[in-house]
């Protein structure tokens, strides 16, 4: 019974732990200003969200991948964080959409994060065309 109960204690003394542990990284992921980057990914003739692949390239080498996400397929909400005062090209492609790269500038940021929304309208490949 005794053992039980240290058992009981030490376990949820590591639950809390690591509960601590993660709370503290969560704080120091963004302990220096960052760009979030967001909108919505819509069909640019019907206006309806739109899923897609975002994805976030070096500005002199756009076959390097930085980072991506994928916009949500019911309300077309893209996020991606970025760093401040930096070129990006941020690059669309998605199942039945025309590709698209478009150059992003982050502002400079000096001591908190700043949010730009962007809407990102996407034409529809035609029935008979085929995406590369």
């Amino acid at each position: 019974m005794k053992k039980s109960i240290v058992t009981s204690v030490f376990a949820l003394f590591c639950m809390a732990l690591t509960v601590f542990v993660g709370l503290s990284e969560a704080k120091a992921q963004f302990s220096k200003p960052v760009v979030v980057f967001k909108g919505k990914v819509l069909n640019a003739q019907t206006l309806t969200p739109h899923s897609v692949r975002v994805s976030v390239r070096e500005v002199n080498n756009k076959s390097k991948e930085i980072t991506a996400s994928r916009s949500n397929a019911a309300s077309g909400n893209y996020l991606v964080v970025l760093k401040p005062q930096t070129n990006y090209w941020l690059h669309i492609e998605g199942e039945g959409v025309v590709k698209k790269d478009i150059l992003i500038k982050t502002p400079a940021v000096a001591d908190r994060t700043v949010t730009i929304e962007e809407d990102i309208p996407v034409s529809l490949l035609s029935r008979n065309h085929t995406a590369n």
